[in-house]
């Protein structure tokens, strides 16, 4: 048992350290000319946005209860709140994986078969690719609103998920909610993986090639930071 500042206070340091990382990338995103870094940093924005509104809506319902203790049944006997949160916790949860395995993707085509796409993706069509994601993300929270699974009330009774319980509906939607979370992770460590092999063989090429290659080894050393960071802190869940 703990006191409720202490969640409030690292999730105001979640939320600060978001919005300064969105304003780096907004400004960054100015300054470039490259239209495969300016794509890389529209995925990134995607992501922040996504971990930022995620901190700010499931913080939004979580710490008022620990401060007020407020009779869950009482306040929410439809299950709406439950069922909102319950989504929450899937779409957000979702999201930065899909998002880190498109990027992963986007990178390893982008080094591995440079010739293979006319042109880079624009700005309009990575803000698309973002808005697919948070789209199936978005069905994927629905589904248990529309029949298959459940959200439920979870202990300390502060927050509701997908209901572990050996019902069909809720077996097939934790299943489906696991296996699409690794086999995110696993595209991304494959991706980035081959992408890295890629670039440590091509580095020390010529200078011309090499100054081409710095902006692809600073984008790949985030985007293998961003899995590490994922792989950390989901797997284990997943599975």
């Amino acid at each position: 048992i703990t006191s409720p500042w202490f969640s409030t206070a690292f999730g105001l340091i979640g939320l600060c350290s978001n919005l300064f990382a969105l304003c780096v990338l907004l400004s960054s995103s100015r300054k470039l000319s490259s239209q495969a870094r300016s794509s890389f940093l529209v995925f990134l924005c995607g992501l922040v946005v996504t971990d930022f509104m995620g901190l700010l809506v499931t913080a939004s319902v979580i710490i008022p209860y620990h401060f007020i203790k407020f009779p869950w049944a009482r306040v929410d006997p439809g299950c709406h709140l439950c069922n909102f949160l319950g989504f929450s916790m899937v779409f957000f949860g979702q999201c930065p994986l899909l998002l880190g395995a498109t990027m992963a993707g986007e990178r390893f085509f982008g080094i591995n078969h440079p010739f293979s796409r006319s042109t880079s993706i624009s700005k309009r069509r990575a803000w698309s690719v973002v808005g697919l994601v948070w789209g199936f993300s978005c069905l994927l929270g629905l589904l248990p609103v529309l029949g298959l699974g459940r959200y439920t009330l979870q202990y300390p009774g502060s927050w509701c998920f997908l209901t572990l319980l050996p019902d069909t509906g809720d077996v097939i939607f934790c299943l489906l909610f696991a296996l699409l979370g690794i086999f995110s992770v696993l595209l991304s460590f494959i991706f980035n993986t081959v992408s890295v092999v890629t670039l440590c063989r091509v580095y020390h090429d010529r200078e011309s090639v090499q100054r081409r290659r710095d902006s692809e080894v600073e984008m790949m050393v985030q985007l293998v930071g961003i899995m590490i960071i994922a792989t950390i802190c989901w797997m284990p869940l997943l599975v």
